[in-house]
């Protein structure tokens, strides 16, 4: 890379200058700098690559936006008023317990591996939003404006991403995220500066409107059909199987399955045939070379071999070795002896629970799996309800949260420091439903007269 690039340096400024201009936000405007922050967050690649052009402007190391504007985001929580309380939720609990658990996490790393606790404390970003967003997120009106702003969001993601594919726009990779992401935290291919995995929330929404009618038909089938793209492009298999997963659940409610299934099926012929008009090879990711030029389908042994069956090998022995961290696990950015060599390895996690593991022991893996349970819990019954905004953002997050935990097995969710910020809300909405309940039977344009009661009486089951 070449250092002092005037376009970077320029760029590199107008970062400091949105940071300083967050300050004051914190409290005039918190949720602008809330939603800057996620913006940061998950251009983070991008942002961090032209400072690192630009020199870091003089620091030690690559920083990005987010890196300040997490703490910002953390502070300005403290100033989102809460008309309604009501009595904390286990899906609630479970965030600050997470959250909590990252901030011991990353003190115990930096006190072990403070080089590389400091390098991956990103990790820890979405313990910011996940406490902005549960303040945040308690009237449906705000949530009805978090749900656009993930789609223009992510429509901008796309234009990105189609400029990157096709070579018209280069972005740049800090030397710092490019180690991290030949890791594994990314999930994705050829396209390291974006987050494919992102297009999930697209996908979901889209989902969501169609069923519960809400918005215009045509513009939902645009984001689905965007969405759809994005994923295909991405070329990586969990996204796949994820989307595939995500699908598959969206029938439950809908009717007519057998004939949403065949729409399905001919849509993924279609997409994919158009993507190998424009030269991708959607099965390209299912097949490994065998050195020769020939590909197949890999084999236990090749996936054993592979940067996954490395890290589970490898974390597995260290727990063998110290089995003490089990409980309590490693903090971040712990170290690992290396299967070969002498130099010790940075723990890389190509799955959500095995990084929780590592990172937060036994407790930190509990709490994220009741997590998911109870919000996939939540949502579903939320999806059931006959109020039409409901049941559009129960199905969002139940659809949304169920690909995320299949995803999760290949891929960092929580713990991914690009995407984890947008994704906690989702956790965090679904936990304030009562809250959004009771904001929306303030609306009557939304609240059917027969349907003017109790949260839990307001269901309509089938």
């Amino acid at each position: 890379m070449h250092k002092g690039n005037p376009m970077a340096t320029l760029i590199a400024v107008l970062c400091v200058i949105i940071i300083a201009f967050c300050v004051p936000l914190v409290f005039l405007k918190p949720k602008w700098v809330f939603y800057i922050f996620l913006i940061a967050a998950t251009f983070n690649s991008i942002f961090a690559g032209y400072i690192n052009q630009a020199g870091n402007l003089g620091l030690p190391l690559t920083w990005a936006p987010a890196d300040f504007l997490a703490w910002l985001t953390l502070f300005a929580a403290l100033f989102i008023h809460r008309e309604k309380q009501f009595q904390s939720g286990v899906i609630k609990k479970c965030i600050v317990i997470l959250v909590l658990l990252s901030a011991v996490s990353l003190a115990q790393g930096m006190l072990l591996f403070p080089r590389d606790a400091l390098t991956h404390s990103r990790v820890v970003h979405f313990a910011a939003a996940g406490i902005f967003a549960l303040k945040y997120f308690t009237d449906y009106s705000r949530v009805k404006g978090f749900l656009k702003f993930c789609v223009v969001m992510l429509l901008v993601m796309f234009v990105f991403h189609i400029f990157i594919r096709f070579g018209i726009y280069s972005a740049p990779v800090a030397e710092t995220d490019r180690i991290v992401e030949i890791g594994g935290l990314v999930g994705e291919r050829g396209t390291r500066a974006l987050i494919p995995l992102l297009y999930l929330v697209l996908i979901s929404v889209a989902i969501g409107r169609l069923v519960g009618r809400v918005g215009y038909f045509l513009v939902s089938v645009l984001l689905l059909m965007i969405g759809l793209g994005g994923v295909i492009l991405s070329e990586t298999r969990s996204t796949y199987g994820a989307l595939a997963i995500l699908f598959l659940a969206s029938l439950i409610f809908m009717r007519g399955r057998i004939k949403n299934s065949i729409l399905y099926f001919f849509v993924g012929i279609f997409s994919m045939y158009a993507a190998s008009l424009v030269g991708f090879d959607f099965l390209a990711r299912f097949r490994a070379d065998d050195g020769h030029g020939d590909y197949s389908v890999p084999t236990y042994y090749q996936w054993r071999r592979g940067w996954r069956g490395i890290e589970y090998e490898t974390i597995g022995s260290s727990f063998k070795k110290e089995p003490y961290f089990l409980l309590t696990g490693r903090g971040v950015g712990a170290m690992h002896p290396a299967p070969k060599g002498v130099t010790p390895l940075v723990a890389f996690y190509h799955s959500e629970y095995l990084g929780w593991l590592d990172r937060c022991g036994v407790i930190g893996l509990i709490t994220v799996m009741i997590l998911f349970f109870a919000c996939l819990w939540r949502s579903f019954r939320l999806a059931r309800s006959n109020i039409p905004y409901l049941e559009y953002f129960g199905i969002t997050s139940f659809l949304l949260l169920i690909a995320l935990a299949a995803d999760g097995f290949f891929h960092p969710i929580l713990s991914h420091y690009r995407a984890a910020s947008l994704l906690i809300c989702f956790f965090a909405i679904t936990a304030n439903w009562q809250d959004i309940y009771l904001s929306l039977s303030e609306e009557p344009v939304f609240m059917p007269e027969e349907e003017e009661m109790e949260p839990e009486l307001a269901w309509g089951y089938y």
